[in-house]
């Protein structure tokens, strides 16, 4: 795998999570190295000419009118990074902390933050060389940045905090940044700020659930065909002119996906006079899973943005020799409030299909399937079948409404009131995170449950269906008589990784 190029403007969120999960190896560009060294070099100028610069030459927040001499900028730029490390709780998970990592360093190669060029190669070795900061996920408020966790996150760079290596537990950071072989950096100038001043737990957080759902999105799409399927759906809900009657971009796509997968279907049929209308989880499939595809879409291009961006304050220019040490780009709310709304639109596909797993487990409601799918081998009480397996999922949902306030609405003024107006989007991060995660999980007990009633039925799933239905089978088998059900609920989480979806 070559190394991904970091310029400041053209990362993605597919390479944010090659780097974050596969370990893909990063590096600056022949471009951003010059941006930032350029811009340091306009830093150390305006620093020697006696221009003002906030957090250079002043306190930092509140402290704004607290001159700093330069004598002591290295000990401030460092205290900095001390005093603000105070995140509490359990580690961001890996993979979140080494998103954060790359989408950081990524900011700073736009060379409008000053950064010096030994801070910002120090952290990509850092993220090369498989260490991963100890960084608390809970204390940052998103507004001058989410600076608790970003300040845990390069506490390793001086000699602070707790990081780990590949293969070994949590130890000092010091320990670990020396393993990796290079000079710990002199982080002055502007270091300790540029560092820390932007929306990095946010975006490594957020970038990951969106990734995450724009697979779980299609892998839902397929899920409820295997319930219409089994249940014997009507196929003009998803018919093409019923979605360009209501042209909404997620909708085609949804409703063009649902054709795909049931085309040869002999369950899922045009209307007839016993059945012309279904229920609203399965007739209304592509108006709610459309509707998360777009959601996932927007939040994309959302964060698409939000990672090539300069997310500091001061900000330079190169170009004219710029300085503003008023700028807001630290802010997140712009990426906490599409994060908000991709946590809502998931839990909305959560939800629906809870509905067909219940509807699935229903002999009132499942066109003649047994009560709670137990097999016809089984005896029916001395079986309970799959019964409990919908309490999960509706454990789950209402895990999901528990959390379906919006965090960007939360605002809780800080220091001293100068941040008189904060997004919390750190915790919209959290939020949607928790929501595709726990989405995943409902989907595959529908999916669970679709494969048994196949089973029932002696139906051969659509063409388009096998490869699912075949993935579930070969890690779980078909249930006879009653077993532990959340080992099968896991099993098959698991295998619906392995199948290959239609983009």
């Amino acid at each position: 795998m070559t190394a991904l190029l970091l310029d400041g403007s053209s990362l993605t969120l597919d390479a944010v999570a090659a780097v974050a999960r596969q370990g893909r190896k990063t590096e600056l560009s022949a471009k951003g190295r010059q941006q930032v060294a350029d811009c340091h070099a306009l830093l150390q100028k305006m620093i020697a000419d006696g221009t003002p610069i906030y957090g250079v030459t002043t306190g930092f927040g509140a402290l704004d009118g607290r001159p700093v001499p330069k004598e002591s900028n290295r000990a401030q730029q460092h205290n900095l990074l001390k005093s603000h490390a105070a995140g509490i709780g359990a580690p961001m998970a890996d993979d979140e902390t080494r998103a954060m990592m790359l989408i950081r360093a990524n900011v700073l190669a736009t060379g409008l933050t000053g950064v010096s060029p030994a801070a910002l190669d120090a952290l990509l070795a850092m993220l090369n060389g498989g260490l991963v900061p100890h960084v608390p996920r809970r204390g940052s408020v998103g507004a001058c940045g989410d600076l608790a966790p970003l300040a845990h996150m390069v506490l390793p760079m001086i000699g602070f905090g707790r990081a780990k290596l590949p293969g070994k537990d949590w130890q000092a950071g010091a320990v670990a940044f020396a393993a990796l072989g290079i000079a710990q950096p002199a982080v002055d100038g502007r270091d300790g700020i540029a560092l820390i001043n932007g929306t990095e737990q946010t975006t490594g957080i957020g970038v990951l659930a969106a990734y995450d759902a724009r697979r779980l999105v299609r892998l839902a799409e397929a899920v409820s065909a295997m319930s219409l399927e089994v249940l014997g759906g009507v196929s003009d809900a998803f018919d093409e002119r019923v979605a360009l009657a209501k042209p909404h971009p997620g909708q085609i796509a949804t409703s063009e996906a649902l054709r795909h997968y049931t085309a040869g279907s002999k369950a899922v049929l045009p209307p007839r006079p016993s059945r012309l209308r279904d229920g609203l989880s399965l007739r209304c499939i592509p108006q709610v899973l459309g509707a998360t595809r777009d959601a996932v879409e927007h939040t994309e291009r959302t964060l698409a943005i939000e990672i090539n961006a300069t997310n500091d304050n001061p900000i330079f220019g190169l170009a004219d020799g710029f300085v503003t040490s008023n700028s807001g780009n630290f802010h997140g709310q712009r990426a906490g409030e599409v994060l908000d709304m991709l946590a809502t639109s998931v839990s909305s596909l959560a939800i629906i299909s809870e509905r067909r797993a219940a509807r699935l487990v229903d002999e009132k409601n499942s066109g003649g399937l047994p009560a709670f799918l137990i097999h016809s081998q089984a005896r029916q009480g001395e079986n309970s079948g799959f019964m409990i397996a919908q309490y999960t999922a509706a454990s789950l949902v209402a895990e999901l409404r528990m959390r379906s306030v919006p965090a960007t609405i939360q605002s809780v003024p800080t220091c001293a009131n100068t941040e008189d107006h904060v997004p919390m989007s750190p915790l919209a991060a959290e939020r949607a995170a928790f929501a595709v995660d726990t989405a995943a999980t409902i989907v595959a007990i529908e999916a669970l449950l679709a494969a048994q009633a196949y089973d029932l039925r002696g139906l051969t799933p659509a063409p388009a269906l096998r490869p699912l239905y075949e993935a579930i089978r070969t890690h779980v088998p078909a249930m006879v008589e009653d077993r532990e059900m959340g080992n099968d609920i896991i099993a098959v989480r698991a295998a619906l990784t392995e199948v290959i979806l239609p983009a």
